[in-house]
């Protein structure tokens, strides 16, 4: 597209931590995720051992800590580790890929939030069958990414990124060997809301890359006018989330 082409933001650039939190503060993502978390854990017959494989700062992983005995976070950026310790000072933290990590111990809770993003969708099922492996009997793995269809991924789509589904796992969960396991797709709306254009840039720098040159910015901020903008001003864009979730039979 002209004036910008997707790129995605890693976690280790330089304002990842600041425009993740501008966006936090604009979505009601975060709450509706915990909330749904919270059932989730409530059922669970233990609460024993919390994995969050990819934590990154902790963000989720500090509410879901205090309603188990022990929480092991794997996450193998050096940034991200450094806020994850502080949000999370009683956690084992594991400095490894998904793929290398080992927790000790099974795992009643396996939450892997918006990380099978930097996974080559290739590599899924190894990445679910080793988190699999972690589960205790009656255990269960959580996986969260964006629903393909909603307006965050539209304007992934738009500027030439590609869009990710879970439901890319429910053929090899439908053929896996190991029958011991049920899974089911949970759509979970939320939305994103901004005053201005200036937040809204800087928001959808997650969706679309770093707006790095005037021309991305102009492009950016053209997509937003024409498909997000709120007829009482500012703009809104919807962010449902797909959650994944594997129960272990007991």
């Amino acid at each position: 597209m002209d004036g910008h082409t997707w790129r995605e933001l890693d976690p280790s650039h330089p304002r990842y931590g600041d425009i993740f939190r501008t966006y936090l503060a604009h979505t009601d993502e975060k709450e509706h995720q915990q909330r749904l978390l919270y059932a989730i854990v409530d059922e669970l017959p233990q609460h024993d051992v919390f994995v969050d494989a990819g934590a990154g700062t902790g963000l989720f992983t500090a509410g879901l800590a205090e309603r188990f005995d022990r929480t092991v976070a794997v996450e193998p950026d050096p940034a991200l580790r450094r806020e994850l310790r502080t949000a999370c000072p009683d956690a084992e933290v594991l400095p490894v890929p998904i793929a290398a990590a080992e927790p000790a111990g099974p795992a009643d809770l396996v939450l892997c939030s918006h990380v099978l993003y930097y996974v080559p969708e290739a590599d899924w099922p190894g990445h679910v069958a080793r988190m699999l492996s972690w589960l205790r009997p009656g255990g269960e793995l959580v996986l969260v990414l964006q629903h393909p269809h909603n307006a965050c991924m539209a304007m992934v789509r738009h500027f030439g990124g590609p869009t990710r589904s879970l439901n890319a796992l429910l053929p090899y969960l439908d053929g896996a060997a190991d029958r011991s396991y049920r899974a089911e797709l949970v759509r979970q709306r939320a939305s994103v809301r901004v005053p201005d254009l200036p937040t809204a840039l800087e928001v959808c720098q997650l969706v679309v890359g770093p707006l790095e040159n005037p021309s991305a910015r102009t492009a950016v901020a053209d997509y937003l006018h024409t498909h997000c903008a709120e007829p009482g001003g500012g703009f809104a864009l919807s962010c449902d989330q797909d959650f994944l979730r594997i129960r272990r039979d007991a």
